[in-house]
């Protein structure tokens, strides 16, 4: 699969760890860390490959710019269609699983923590053609 990976989450631990994961199930050997949303839409605008798809870990619950507001900046973009999104979030709460569902650029909601074993169970390659 020839896709990016990008997670953004506020706590830097999270980050590593989910970074990690990304590795182990052989996702991508350089997945790309930002715990700031806005960095990370910065880096996807000025991005030279609007084409390539580009699978998002995004966290919700992040200060400054939150996950949803993340998420629809990037519904906005030239490039929404080439991007998949899977929530990873810590909150159990039904609403935010609804919530998710509005957004149409998301394939998924899994809850921290994520390890290789999750991510090879939610059949990206279904989704990653």
């Amino acid at each position: 699969m020839n896709f990016q990976v990008i997670i953004v989450d506020d706590d830097p631990v999270a980050v590593f760890l989910h970074q990690f994961a990304v590795r182990q199930a052989g996702l991508s050997n350089d997945p790309i860390g930002f715990v700031r949303g806005q960095e990370a839409l910065d880096y996807l605008d000025a991005g030279d490959d609007a084409n390539r798809p580009c699978l998002l870990l995004v966290d919700i619950n992040m200060p400054l710019m939150s996950g949803w507001e993340f998420l629809e900046a990037i519904s906005i973009r030239p490039y929404a269609e080439s991007i998949f999104v899977i929530i990873v979030s810590s909150s159990v709460d039904s609403c935010d699983h609804k919530k998710g569902e509005q957004f149409s650029r998301v394939v998924g909601y899994l809850e921290k923590p994520i390890d290789a074993n999750v991510l090879n169970d939610f059949r990206l390659s279904d989704i990653l053609v």
